[in-house]
């Protein structure tokens, strides 16, 4: 096993919607073998034995709050978060917020934040969808904020996902936390003057925002995977951590 390069930065996986730490415990696993330092985590209200009153009660800021709380409390060390998905939301807040920790972030089809909007504000390609969405989360059949995970036959849209992949997400999924995909982000910069990698299935069109002339500091990267990289391919996801971290140096 490799000796951790106590000069680089710390890696902090944050699971996406519907998905605790396991997600990414492989990945941490692997980065740990390369002599990295990586740790993930479960936000709140997504953890097994969470109650429906515990999912339904948590918001947004709380996340964020839970993730920037983890930073500070390790030794002055400089990290870069990794998100998915929803969590894209959360790591670009906590970036925001802790400058001088987080130098920089890595973003799997992660949704993006912007000051003043919703995960949902930006999801899906018509407001009538969005609405459909927002009702459903509000709604949550019987239990009011609590966004319902993907059936298991939506994942059988997902090609890039073993027959093994789809039981073992379908099984271990829970309901996410309405409120933090309704709540508004709040930042005090766009997410394009941060530093940062984002790498888009490639079935995923790169966030408008990333186009800018402000976005010189970002590494865009397409993959030839579906939505769950960290499954269909993780020796390339271990490997675009890898990469990118080293850049660092």
């Amino acid at each position: 096993m490799s000796t951790h390069n106590n000069s680089a930065p710390r890696i902090l996986l944050i699971p996406g919607a519907w998905m605790g730490g396991w997600i990414w415990e492989p990945t941490v696993d692997e980065l740990r073998d390369r002599g990295l330092e990586a740790a993930t985590l479960t936000l709140e209200g997504l953890e097994p034995e969470a109650s429906d009153d515990d999912i339904s009660h948590v918001p947004l800021e709380r996340h964020v709050t839970q993730v920037a709380n983890m930073i500070l409390e390790w030794p002055d060390r400089p990290v870069v978060l990794v998100g998915h998905s929803y969590s894209g939301m959360v790591v670009g807040q906590v970036a925001d917020r802790l400058p001088d920790r987080v130098i920089s972030s890595i973003h799997f089809d992660s949704f993006l934040p912007i000051d003043g909007r919703s995960l949902i504000d930006d999801w899906g390609p018509e407001e009538p969808t969005r609405a459909h969405e927002r009702a459903d989360i509000e709604n949550g059949n019987g239990h009011p904020f609590h966004w319902a995970a993907p059936p298991p036959q939506a994942l059988e849209f997902e090609p890039g996902l073993t027959p093994q992949d789809r039981t073992y997400l379908s099984e271990r999924f829970t309901p996410h936390p309405g409120h933090t995909v309704l709540d508004p982000a709040h930042l005090d910069h766009p997410i394009s003057q941060q530093k940062g990698m984002f790498v888009a299935s490639a079935a995923t069109n790169i966030p408008h925002m990333l186009r800018t002339p402000d976005a010189a500091t970002w590494d865009i990267r397409v993959m030839e995977s579906g939505h769950w990289p960290m499954l269909e391919r993780p020796q390339d996801v271990v490997g675009l951590v890898t990469e990118h971290v080293e850049s660092l140096d």
